[in-house]
């Protein structure tokens, strides 16, 4: 063939290739959301859960579609895992959230858990989309949030990393952790997240002793940047 010859695709295949480029994109754009929320230095990370099965609660009214007060949707679901092949899927005590903004949807798996007579979320994703070389440089991380129920509302407040930052240089508290460089071409301390890599006991006596801390999580205001108010659909 000519370097100058024309190849024909029949519009079938010319829609399927959009069609493929387009949700390519799509993850793309999930994905480098991901990273960037990742390591922006906003949520207190583990990687290691923070909950024990013992923890565990479920509350089917928990269940629902919620509108967030960022315009985010969120569905909330009971989280349902394989038995096995040929077998039906059964049910947990964990939940999916499919959160959803105008940048795309990502879907976690979430458990409520008890501790101190406060509920608190654990937030997991375990399925990162995109490419295979990227998502092998990627690590999956817990995240921590309180949790406060009523009737049709839900008051998400993410704990965040200033605050345990704040901690550490203060030498305020001795938990596992790694101090993580995230920008290269940077050296100062901007550039670096917390991680923390300790056992789940000893994150429960991090939780128990700081859990009702006014710094922990911005909460002066219901629209600051760690906290969601989401509000039940059809309620």
């Amino acid at each position: 063939m000519l370097f100058n010859e024309k190849i024909l695709i029949p519009p079938a295949e010319v829609l399927t290739l959009q069609h493929k480029t387009t949700i390519m994109k799509s993850k793309l754009i999930i994905l480098t959301a991901l990273i960037v929320m990742t390591m922006s230095g906003c949520l207190v990370k583990s990687l290691h859960p923070f909950y024990n099965e013992k923890d565990l609660v479920y509350k089917p009214e928990l269940t629902g579609i919620y509108l967030g007060n960022d315009s985010s949707r969120w569905e909330i679901r009971q989280h349902k895992a394989s038995a096995g092949l040929f077998k039906d899927e059964t049910t947990s005590k964990s939940y999916d959230i499919i959160y959803t903004t105008k940048e795309g949807t990502s879907k976690f798996l979430v458990h409520l858990f008890s501790l101190g007579n406060q509920l608190y979320l654990d937030f997991f994703l375990p399925d990162i989309e995109g490419t295979d070389l990227a998502v092998m440089h990627l690590v999956p991380a817990h995240t921590l949030a309180r949790v406060e129920l009523s009737a049709n509302q839900i008051t998400i407040k993410w704990y965040n990393e200033e605050w345990l930052m704040k901690l550490f240089n203060e030498s305020r508290i001795k938990v596992a952790h790694e101090r993580v460089q995230f920008d290269l071409d940077k050296k100062d301390q901007d550039s670096y997240q917390i991680v923390l890599t300790a056992a789940t006991a000893d994150l429960q006596k991090f939780i128990i002793k700081y859990g009702n801390d006014p710094e922990a999580f911005d909460n002066k205001k219901k629209d600051s940047e760690y906290t969601f108010v989401l509000n039940k659909v059809g309620s």
